[in-house]
Formats: structure tokens, sequence, C-alpha cells
């Protein structure tokens, strides 16, 4: 058996009945980084940084925690509070990557985003949420 070997076997005998690591913690990672680098951008890196070595404590806090119920009921409310938010980011990354093959449009009446494809000129759009029929260049 190789050092890695035996290494890697006394982590996972470490992290066994732990958490570990989720989507909250994730955030908290990047919060710190974010914070870490307006800490090296700005003047004001002291308390930058101790922002982010806070978040970074409570991550690692988190993931070693033996209390894996509290810790999962942690990361569901993030999860439930934060879906508009990601929902939307999720949303705009999907429109950026489909930017060359399709136009969108906001339905006048009910607020839909419709997707329709590059190239085929003038046409008239149809709601498929409320029926609404408008007029786009697509």
């Amino acid at each position: 058996m190789s050092f890695l070997d035996k290494f890697r076997e006394k982590v996972s005998h470490f992290m066994s009945g732990r958490y570990g690591s989720d989507q909250l913690n994730l955030t908290l990672v990047i919060l710190a980084l974010v914070f870490t680098l307006i800490g090296s951008l700005t003047g004001i890196r002291m308390v930058t940084t101790l922002i982010a070595d806070a978040l970074l404590v409570f991550c690692f806090y988190r993931m070693l925690s033996k209390d894996r119920v509290r810790r999962a009921h942690e990361n569901t409310v993030y999860l439930e509070k934060t879906y508009g938010v990601r929902k939307a980011i999720s949303e705009w990354f999907q429109r950026l990557k489909n930017a060359r093959k399709y136009r969108y449009f906001v339905c006048p009446k009910c607020k839909e985003r419709l997707r329709v494809p590059r190239g085929v000129g003038k046409i008239t759009i149809t709601c498929k949420k409320c029926g609404e029929k408008f007029d786009g260049k697509a």
C-alpha cells in the first residue's frame, strides 16, 4: 500500500460520519475569495481578511460537523431563500450560451420569456402561457 493510499484511507476514516461539503459551503468559499480579492484591491485589507477568515472557519466547522441533520437543514433553508437568485443567474447563463441560436422576447401581457430561433425575420409570436400575439423580429 502506497503512502497516498494510506493517507486517503485515514482521511476517509476521519470524515466518516461527518457532514462534508454542500452548496452553502461552496457559496461561503466563493464569498471568502471575493472578500480576499476586494481586500487586495482596496486599502481595507484587514477588515476583509477578517471577514474572509470567519467565512472559511464557519465553512470548515460545517464540513467537519457530525450533526448532519442540522447542517442539511441549514443547506435546505439556504437553497429555499436563494432559489430566485440562482434561477435568474442560471437563466442568464443559458441565454448567453444560446445567444447565437435564439432571440428572446417578453410577452407584453403575462411577462413570460419566449425563445424564437434567429434568422426567421419578422414573425408573429404567440405566448404559450396566455395566448397573446405580438410581432417581433428574430
